[in-house]
């Protein structure tokens, strides 16, 4: 009699165990810290060369490309390798920083601050859904929420030192050293996409003409349980979010007279908060109960980023920012791993633009509208409205049953 033995199943390491996807999560936070450098250099140079005004419509102008171009974008990725449109994006911006660098020095001018903007704007539409796309093929799937967790922890500290480093860089050798600094940063970047061999993708797109894989791929989300869901409340969610992170701090510094220094601390306290929750998701990453637990994350969000409009107090309106910080990693991490799980490789290009334009398109129009209500209608009022656009976000997370009963893999 023959025995049967049960093999066992493959191991399967966390993915900060992946050398190469150590390398790209690496790449991508120095190239991230390289964008906060650039923002830091380009407002500074607006309000030098015209008015705080002028920078604050730079600040926007680099998102009409990506508004424009972001869902077109996708296509060309689920038709391109991905993998080489990224390391494309970055030569294209390196180049485009070296220049820049070599007329800032020259005669800087709000011409060439614009052009910069709407060339970097380009490239993002390309370079992110290529981005979202990638990753997926470094890991399996059971390795997506880890891989978030580290991404947005990496991030999220290149994000928090970017902005020091580029007042310092500013400080000391103007626009031109900001832009040769951003300029290595996509340099490092190419290094480390130049050394991944991702997987092949196990499904193409077929579909032809580009309007055609666009509807296509639209006609995908909108027929995918999971996707649509997690999507319509992610859009949700951040709707809610970024106008009282970005523009209802400052107001709310401004109008309690915390002054710039509140700003400071209470943007830290979102920062340390992401930092925490981050950490806390790459030991603890939960497969069951996403619905539920994205619910409550945003659910305290959504008090979270009210209070600091309606109190006085300097200290409590930081721990809400923490709180902020705290439940927005999660939140995100979860609903991008499962995002990533359920979308076939055909479409992974397309689903991460709209995903891009929901999450970081639409940014600086919300912003701009929810300054818009707080001066028409009141601060509070404002802040409230989106508070409760992330309620309504928790709501669906229980609501939809896609999302209430969703899993990751194991």
């Amino acid at each position: 009699m023959t025995a049967v033995l049960d093999t066992p199943a493959p191991t399967v390491v966390p993915a900060y165990r992946v050398a190469q996807f150590r390398r790209y999560a690496t790449g991508q936070a120095v190239s991230v810290l390289g964008d906060q450098v650039w923002y830091v250099a380009l407002s500074w140079a607006a309000v030098q060369i015209a008015s705080p005004g002028v920078a604050g419509v730079l600040l926007s102008v680099s998102a009409l490309p990506r508004l424009a171009l972001m869902l077109f974008g996708g296509v060309l990725v689920d038709r391109r390798d991905p993998r080489r449109l990224m390391v494309h994006s970055d030569v294209v911006r390196g180049l485009i920083c070296v220049a820049a660098a070599a007329v800032a020095v020259w005669q800087p001018s709000v011409l060439l601050l614009v052009v910069v903007a709407l060339a970097f704007g380009a490239a993002d539409a390309v370079f992110l859904p290529a981005a979202g796309a990638l990753q997926p093929r470094l890991l399996d799937p059971t390795q997506y929420a880890g891989a978030n967790a580290l991404t947005s922890t990496v991030n999220r500290l290149a994000l928090t030192l970017g902005a020091p480093l580029g007042g310092i860089l500013v400080a000391t050798g103007g626009l031109p050293t900001a832009l040769a600094v951003n300029a290595v940063t996509f340099g490092i970047s190419v290094l480390a996409l130049r050394s991944l061999r991702p997987a092949p993708a196990a499904t193409k797109s077929t579909s032809d003409g580009t309007k055609g894989a666009l509807r296509e791929g639209l006609r995908y989300i909108a027929g995918h349980r999971e996707l649509r869901a997690t999507l319509l409340v992610g859009l949700l969610g951040n709707l809610g979010f970024v106008g009282p992170m970005n523009v209802g701090l400052a107001l709310a510094s401004q109008s309690s007279g915390w002054g710039a220094t509140g700003v400071g601390l209470l943007l830290s306290g979102f920062g340390v908060g992401a930092i925490l929750a981050g950490l806390v998701m790459l030991r603890r990453r939960p497969v069951r109960h996403i619905g539920p637990i994205a619910a409550v994350c945003f659910a305290l969000q959504g008090i979270a980023v009210v209070i600091p409009a309606v109190t006085n107090s300097l200290p409590l309106a930081v721990a809400a920012t923490a709180v902020a910080g705290l439940t927005s990693g999660p939140a995100g991490i979860l609903l991008g791993s499962l995002t990533q799980s359920a979308t076939d490789d055909a479409y992974r290009g397309r689903v991460s633009s709209v995903n891009s334009l929901a999450n970081l398109g639409l940014t600086p129009l919300v912003m701009a509208a929810a300054g818009w209500a707080a001066d028409l209608f009141g601060l509070v009022p404002a802040m409230t409205v989106s508070g409760a656009l992330e309620l309504v976000a928790a709501v669906g997370c229980v609501a939809l049953p896609a999302l209430r009963t969703a899993r990751l893999p194991r």
